[in-house]
This record gives C-alpha cells, structure tokens and sequence, in this order.
C-alpha cells in the first residue's frame, strides 16, 4: 500500500491530511491574523507604559537613577510591604511565576495514602465514600474482595458493561417488559403514546412456576386473606368444576421521579392474591411487581379544563389498561390450563379481585366523574350531598349497570343527550378496559384504602381542626401541647414528635403517629369545661381512632366486624353533631368522599379480607427504589425504559439470590452448626433459662448485692435488696417445685453476685392474629444519653397488672441461673372512673408507693406497655400504638366492669 500523502502547515507546524485541507488553512489563517492584532495592541500599551516610566524616572534624583536596575520590556517588578522586609524584586517576563517554585530538595511521601495500609485499601475506602455505602453495604464489599483475593472463583469482569451483558442475558430467566404504542383520537388528530408492561399472564406463571411460593398458594371462618373472603369464594361459585381462581391485585398511580424536578413516573403494581399477605405484602419474589409504565398526558393550555379533554385524558388511560389486561381477557372467559410443579395440571381462570388506589385513582378506573358529579362514590350511588351520613346504605354499582348506561347513552341523537344521561349516573363517555376481564365488576374490586382515609380524614380535618381550637386557647395551650408530645416515653416504631402544633405538611406515617398520641396529649387542655367544642371534637377522633384500629385489625372475626361497624356509625353521629356546633364559626368541608368511603370498610373486608390486602401503603413504599433508579441510573432523558430496565435487573437479581440461597441451605443441610432462626444478637443476647419467651441482653460485669445496694442507696425501691429478694426466691422456687438450696430458705449473702441486663427480647402471642411477635424492652439509666425504663403487662397469680421495670437481672443458685427483674406495680386503686375517662374510653391505672417495689421472674412478663404520666402517680394506657394493645386494653376495660359510652 502506498503511503499515505500529507500536507505541511506552516502556520501551526503540522502535517495534515488533504482531506479538510481547506477548513484547516483557512481556521489557521483566521487564528493568525488574531494573535497578529493581539501582538499590535500589546506593543503599543507597553510602548505607552515605557514612555511613563521615562517621564518619571526624568524627575526622579540622580542617586536613586543609579541605583535602579535597567528595565527590558516585559520586566515584571515586585514591592512587598515594608513591614515584610524584602526588598523590590524585577523579574523577567519569561520567568516570572506568581506560584512557588517547589523545594526539590524535600522527598515525596513515600506512603501518601497513610493511615491506609495500602494504596488499594484507601481506594475501596474512596469508593465505598463517593457511592454513599451504608455499613452492611461496605461489609458486603469488603467481604467481595477478599474473595477476589482468595482466587478460589472465577473473577472475569473487567469494565461496567460486562456486568450490563451478564444482567441482560440473565434478564430472559423471568418476564420482562414490552414497549408498544397506542393511538387515541381527539379533535380530529390522532394522539399517540409509549407504554412499558408486562404480560400479566406470563408473569403469573412466573409466580406458579417459583418452588417457595407455590407452596404458599391457595386455590380453594377467619376473614384475613381474600382467599377466605365472600370475593374469592364468589368467584370459585362462578367457576366450572375443577377450576381455580387465579385472582390479581392492582394498583396504579403518579409519583413524582424528583422533589424539585417536574418529572413524574406512573407504576403499575401487581400482586397475587393467591399467596399470603406476609410474602405478597413483603419485598422479593412474591411480593409487589411493576407490570406497567402507563404514560401521563400533559395538558393542554388550549384544551385544559374541558369535559372531551378530560374524557380524552380517561380514554388514554383505558386505552393503555386495555393493552396490559389483553393477555387475561379470554383466558378469564375459558380458563387456561397449567401444569403446576407438583406435576398437577390446573385449570385456571384470572380475575381482577382487587383495585388498589386513592380515591382520585378510583374515579379513573371506574370512570366516574369525581367529587363535583351528582354521584360521587365509585363504589356506591349516594347522592353528592350525603356523603357525611354514615348511618345511610345506598345501591351498589356494577359494571354490568354502567355499561348498559354507556350503552344507552351512546343511543342517543346528540352530544348533549349522551351527557346528560351519563351525568345522571355520574358516568364518563369511554370504555372501560376491565370489562373486558370476566369474572371482575371494577365497581366491586376497588377498595377503601386506610392510607388515604388517613390522610385525608385525620390530617386535613380532624388534626386541622384540633389545632385550630387549641390555638385559639392561647399561646399557653400550643406550648403545653407540644411539651406533653415532647414528654412521652419513647416507644418502638413510633416517632417521638417535636413542635407538633407547627407541623402543618409532612409525611402520612408521622401524622399516623400524631393521631396515636393526641388523646393522652390533649385532654389536660381541650377540656369539657373551659372548651366544650374541641372536647366533643376529641370525643369524635377517639371514636376515628378506634374505627381505624378495627380496620387495621390483620383478622377479623364476627365480633370484630360488627364491632367496627358500630363504631363506625358512633363517629358518624358524634362528627355530624361537631359539624353542627361548628357550622357557623369553621369553614371546614366535611362533605367529601373520603368521609363516605368509611360506609364502606367492614362490607370491603369481608369481601376481600383484612385492609392491609388493599391499602396502598406497601405499593407506594415501591415508588422509593423507582426514584433513586431515576436519580442515580438515567441520564434525565427518556427515562421510562432505563428505571425499568434497572427494576427487572433487581427482579432477576432477587430471584438469583434465593436460587443460591436454597443452594447453600442445600450444601450446609447436614452441617453440625445450624444457625437458630431466631439467634440473631443485640449486644449479648441469651435465652433465659426460665423463661423460654424472653431473652436478655446489653448484660453489664457482675456486681455484688452491696454494690447494687451502694448504687441505688437513693432509690427506696432498692431499701433492702438483697433481704426482699432472698423472701422472694423462696417462696418462687417453692411455688414452681424447685428444692430449696440445701433444703432451706435462700440465704443470698452481701459479697454474692448478679448480672445487670439493660435489654430484653419478649416474645408473645397477639391476640390479633395469634402468630408470635416482638417487643424489644430497655430497662437503662443511660440510653442514648437519657435514662429508660419501659413500661410492661406482668401476669400475677389472679390478674394482669402493668408495671414498670427497674432492674433486670440474673441470679445463680447452685447450677439454676435465674432472670428476674424488679418491678414498680401500678395495681393501687383509682377510685371511680371520673367522667374523661369514660368518654375519651381512658385505661387509667395507678402506682404503688415506689417502695412496694417486687421482684419477678421475667416469665411474668407478657410484652411491653406504653403507659403515659398523668399527674405524680396516675398513668395512661396508651391502647392505640398497635391492635394487639388495643384489643389487650378493651378486655381489660371489661374486666374491670367499664362501659364505653358512645
């Protein structure tokens, strides 16, 4: 081959190719005539600064001429302030440098990244920084390395877009997305939109086809699951013999991608409601999965505010659910046979058993007309004006109705005529895509969401309200309520609030804790004598609260469900009577559909089981790994297939992982060193040894029974330790048919030892469910700088009492290792129940004089109590943090012969 030929530029000193020749002589020409002109303007600005410097160096005296250096053009002279003692310094214009030279003379560090050990340790340190790892997330990295280092795998990755082709080709392992575009008219053009989804059908068998969670499933009275519900068993009726349900739940909404960008994602979430709500409710395989990216119209200034806008926007949305429910839509009619893994072909038929979504959504996916129309329930057709009475029942809707009102309407001659008779029903004019899918009724599948009643009902009138009355008590007032929020004892997974009274906007999960508290935290200022209105506005949350504790109930029985049901028209009665106290002097709405939709709650759950099957909560708890795919792994533009490509990739990853777990169970199944489930440390944890329930931890040096008795010598809880706990010893071990040490009374001496534990672990039945739980209990003088001791339910011979520990111990005698824990009693008497209590339903119980302290062995206790002070000994039982306290409460109420007045 012959050598390439060049061309030499003068201008730049290059050898160029003839190809751009031109464009480069020419843009070489251009940049030389510049420095040329450049060169022409310095010259005469120094020529000026010389002919200056002349002038004053012709004034100046002859000594101090003789003594300047000559002058070069260019020169560059330096003066320091005298105060420096350096004198003027003249500097060629070539050497000048206004940085420092370096001192060769001082060698490098030979070891910069110290304290590192290593150039490589500070770099992975670097890294775990830049990436913001947490601490099991830098352990989980460490840990890679070392294997790296141990050469015993195969290490072959060498840059990122190796670890991209290894997660696509591991993408075929489960359904991924498809991309589509559908067309939708609308004055004349024809509109056309992206939509991302998943073939619902294929990702159902995605499901069937997992080992662990096939086992789980249900095909076939407690109300908990939808498969023990009125639903799912009206589905089964519908069914020809020998076919199962396949039933789907789902949910749609916006969730903003960024806090401060105007970008918006819209999810679609399944779940299968054949599998139970611990794994279709949690994180991994079987829990929620985006099905769908559905795309968000943009409106129009031209078009904006219009009914065929708004239709348009409601046809674009049908349209798109269309395209995702197509691959059900016959299968819900004929079935579909499935050879599950146990080799057993079945025959299943989808449905859509249940619509999660706010009430905004509802509107959408029923097609109603919102809160302004005549009808304004999705669910039911109560009329506009009567959404605030609870006490009323109104006629279902159902998709059958509304699509012969469709129908009808569409019969008729004009635009108007169609409007208006679909206005009577609160109908909108478009097709709805679930009517498509046998065996489903959209009017019948969408369902009360406790996470919006919330939000709705509590933060924006109940708390809004409540706050205005105690503002208007005075200054005072709001200080005391934010002191007595800043009071309460702490308690696990319950936010411990400050300044209350200013927060006006913040996260639901926070005003949900609001709302556990506000009663113990108000009813010393919203009183019944000096604020009559704000003491029948607290009457009216107690009774939304315990309307929400039955609905947050996870099983319901028939008692449980009518019991919600009267509650539910309690709260109805008392707000409509705070409505009209208040009608001329608030100008809140209370007439609104969230209100309404309460009607609806107990019917919901006993169609499709307990509320946590349908609430929103654990679908938008997804919208938070959505946002950080946007944040972190895009690049702003187009933005729907990268945060979806991520999210499949997390899919496959999960469903790899499990694979390898069920690979090392495997491998370690014959292992001498099987790990106990439940072994997991806080501090020191160990298993009492008496008490199989509670395990103890955080255990201090032993300490003799003096030094116990020195240190609390202030306490008169701790007067006589050693003595009471000796009468305490004898008279348990002879109550649970322990000989005595030596065949006499336990004589424990001053210098003997004990061992402090400032932490328990109490495992208890719930009344709830009856599946074990967890209550993790302090009993600390210092924890996190501030001392706590947790309050807690103990079992005695005849009753159950609350109390408080004080110091939890344990104790040998000969080779029987004792856990035992000193307890302040709050059995003292109250008196008669004085009118507050009755009608704010107040658990009030009263403390024994500090030194009526008594020792326990800790199998007394039964979980923990979050009591709240109400005077120097009078404490509150706070019976709304969980349903397990609340139920737990209520038989204690009638134990003690109370009656709620509501």
């Amino acid at each position: 081959m012959a050598p390439e030929r060049t061309k030499f530029c003068n201008l730049c000193k290059q050898d160029l190719k003839p190809r751009g020749w031109t464009t480069h002589r020419k843009a070489c020409e251009k940049k030389a005539e510049k420095q040329r002109q450049n060169q022409l303007v310095a010259e005469s600005i120094r020529r000026e600064d010389l002919e200056a410097e002349a002038d004053h160096f012709a004034d100046a005296n002859v000594s101090e001429r003789a003594s300047t250096p000559g002058f070069r053009v260019d020169d560059i002279r330096c003066e320091y302030h005298p105060s420096s003692g350096i004198p003027p310094e003249v500097h060629a214009f070539e050497d000048f440098k206004r940085r420092p030279t370096p001192l060769a003379s001082i060698p490098p560090n030979k070891h910069p990244w110290a304290p590192f050990k290593s150039r490589l340790e500070f770099e992975l340190a670097e890294l775990a920084l830049e990436a913001c790892l947490n601490n099991e997330q830098t352990d989980r990295l460490i840990r890679l390395c070392n294997r790296c280092t141990s050469r015993q795998e195969k290490f072959t990755f060498r840059t990122h877009k190796d670890i991209h082709d290894r997660w696509e080709t591991a993408s075929h392992r489960l359904t991924g997305f498809t991309q589509d575009m559908i067309s939708v008219p609308y004055d004349g053009t024809i509109r056309e939109f992206d939509l991302h989804y998943r073939n619902l059908w294929e990702w159902a068998t995605d499901l069937l086809r997992d080992p662990q969670l096939f086992l789980h499933m249900t095909f076939v009275t407690f109300v908990d699951e939808p498969y023990t519900a009125e639903a799912f068993w009206n589905v089964q009726s519908q069914l020809p013999e020998g076919a199962k349900p396949l039933a789907f739940i789902l949910y749609a909404d916006k969730t903003k991608l960024s806090s401060f960008g105007t970008a918006r994602g819209y999810p679609v979430v399944a779940r299968l409601a054949n599998l139970p709500t611990d794994i279709r409710n949690g994180q991994g395989m079987g829990g929620g999965y985006v099905v769908g990216w559905l795309p968000i119209v943009k409106d129009e200034k031209d078009h904006a505010g219009k009914p065929s806008w708004v239709n348009f926007k409601n046809a674009v949305w049908h349209e798109v659910f269309l395209k995702i429910l197509s691959p059900l839509a016959s299968k819900s009619s004929t079935g579909q046979w499935f050879e599950c893994l146990d080799s057993i072909q079945r025959w299943f038929f989808p449905s859509i058993l249940i619509l999660s979504a706010d009430y905004e959504e509802q509107c959408v996916m029923s097609l109603t007309r919102g809160i302004k129309s005549l009808w304004p329930c999705p669910v039911c057709l109560v009329p506009h004006d009567d959404l605030l009475d609870a006490l009323k029942t109104y006629p279902r809707r159902t998709s059958d109705q509304s699509q012969n009102i469709l129908q009808v309407a569409r019969g008729k001659q004009t635009a108007e005529e169609r409007d208006d008779t679909l206005k009577q029903y609160g109908l909108r004019d478009v097709q709805n895509a679930f009517w498509i899918v046998a065996l489903t009724c959209v009017h019948y599948a969408l369902s009360w969401d406790r996470l919006h009643f919330n939000g709705g009902l509590y933060r924006d009138h109940l708390w809004a309200e409540l706050q205005r009355l105690i503002t208007s008590l005075g200054r005072a007032s709001v200080a005391q309520m934010d002191h007595n929020y800043e009071a309460f004892p702490w308690w696990r997974n319950l936010k411990h609030v400050s300044q209350v009274m200013s927060i006006s906007f913040t996260d639901s999960s926070v005003y949900e804790d609001i709302s556990k508290m506000v009663i113990y935290a108000a009813h010393t200022i919203v009183t019944e004598d000096e604020c009559p209105i704000g003491y029948l506005l607290l009457r009216c949350i107690r009774l939304f609260l315990e309307v929400d504790l039955y609905a947050a109930l996870e099983v319901h029985t028939a008692d449980t469900i009518c019991a919600g049901r009267h509650a539910v028209q309690a709260f109805s009665t008392y707000l409509q009577q705070y409505i009209a106290k208040t009608a001329d002097t608030s100008d809140k709405n209370w007439n609104f559909p969230k209100l309404h939709m309460s009607v609806h709650i107990f019917d919901n759950i006993e169609a499709k089981g307990a509320t946590r099957n349908y609430n929103t909560k654990p679908n938008e708890k997804m919208h938070g790994s959505l946002k950080d795919s946007y944040q972190m792994r895009t690049n702003f533009r187009n933005v729907a297939p990268q945060i979806l490509r991520i999210n499949h990739w997390q899919v496959v990853a999960e469903s790899i992982c499990r694979n390898i777990s069920d690979f090392d169970e495997y491998q370690s199944r014959d292992a001498d060193n099987v790990l106990d489930e439940d072994n997991f440390v806080v501090d020191d944890l160990v298993v009492s040894n008496d008490s199989p329930h509670v395990k103890l931890g955080s255990r201090q040096a032993p300490q003799t029974f003096e030094s116990v008795e020195n240190t609390h010598g202030h306490d008169s809880a701790f007067t006589n330790f050693r003595i009471k706990l000796n009468e305490f010893l004898t008279n348990f071990l002879l109550a649970i048919q322990v000989p005595l040490p030596g065949g006499k009374r336990v004589q424990l001496k001053a210098n003997d030892k004990i061992t402090e534990c400032r932490f328990l672990k109490v495992n208890y039945e719930s009344l709830v469910d009856w599946r074990q739980h967890t209550d993790f209990l302090r009993c600390n003088p210092k924890f996190f700088g501030a001392p706590r001791f947790d309050c807690v339910f103990v079992q005695t011979t005849d009753k159950i009492i609350f109390g408080r520990l004080l110091f939890v111990f344990e104790c040998t005698l000969e080779d029987t290792a004792l856990s035992l824990a000193l307890i302040h009693p709050f059995d003292a008497p109250t008196g008669v129940r004085i009118r507050k209590d009755k009608h704010l339903s107040i658990f009030r119980v009263r403390a024994r004089p500090r030194a009526q302290a008594e020792f326990f062995s800790v199998r007394s206790i039964i979980r923990g109590a979050f009591l709240v002070p109400d005077g120097s000994n009078d404490y509150l039982v706070v019976d709304t943090v969980d349903t397990d306290m609340f139920l737990r409460v209520k038989a204690l109420h009638l134990e003690a012969g109370h009656l709620v007045r509501v």
